[in-house]
């Protein structure tokens, strides 16, 4: 998904950003608030990690007990992964994108990002073509 560069350039200018919002957001509402909103979202991340993964294993055995595809329970479970890691992780920019995702429409918005250029390997698809074709090997 990310290739090297990308997140090399991730890595370093991560933590610039998070310093600079630290940095902006205490001068607005003072170092004490920041550093409480910080510690609040982190265990509410821990929160979220905990009771969650109990939830979405629950959910997921149920639609497998039920006989359908866990699809949707899956999907969740990997965006409140993501989400509470974030949360966890000490930052502002970190805590507003793990908010951001725990919204369904942009965990939406996501998934129709990521799977808009896959390939349907299912056999349904009309564009595919079989050729069968025999061989037998000659004597000659």
């Amino acid at each position: 998904m990310f290739s090297n560069n990308k997140l090399i350039l991730a890595i370093i200018f991560l933590p610039i950003i998070e310093i600079y919002l630290f940095i902006e957001i205490g001068a607005i509402l003072g170092s004490f608030m920041t550093i409480l909103l910080t510690l609040v979202t982190a265990f509410f991340g821990v929160y979220l990690l905990k009771i969650g993964t109990f939830n979405n294993i629950r959910n997921l055995q149920v639609k497998i007990l039920e006989g359908f595809r866990p699809d949707h329970e899956i999907l969740n479970g990997v965006f409140n992964l993501i989400s509470a890691i974030l949360l966890i992780l000490p930052g502002l920019l970190t805590d507003i994108l793990g908010v951001f995702l725990l919204f369904r429409s942009i965990q939406t918005l996501l998934i129709s990002y990521m799977f808009k250029n896959r390939y349907n390997y299912s056999s349904g698809d009309s564009k595919k073509t079989i050729i069968d074709v025999e061989h037998k090997k000659s004597d000659d």
